[in-house]
């Protein structure tokens, strides 16, 4: 198996049990934290715990969120 699939099945793997993980945490049922990443239902406790969540399953794939580009620095070929 290519190290891209492996990264891929191992992140499949990782998110499967995201919102379980969550709902564990928040003390509610998944389909609710399920409706609120997708947008459906709005919970600012919830939501922050979903992005940590997601933080943590992507450090165990070694993998960093990048960060935003105002905050990039700004390279040049060449310099």
């Amino acid at each position: 198996m290519k190290r891209a699939d492996a990264q891929i099945s191992k992140m499949v793997s990782l998110s499967r049990g995201l919102y379980v993980r969550v709902a564990r945490t928040m003390k509610c049922d998944v389909s609710y934290v399920s409706r609120i990443a997708r947008g459906e239902r709005q919970s600012a406790k919830i939501e922050a715990a979903l992005r940590k969540e997601f933080r943590a399953a992507l450090r165990r794939l070694n993998l960093h969120l990048v960060e935003p580009p105002s905050k990039r620095p700004t390279f040049f070929p060449g310099q």
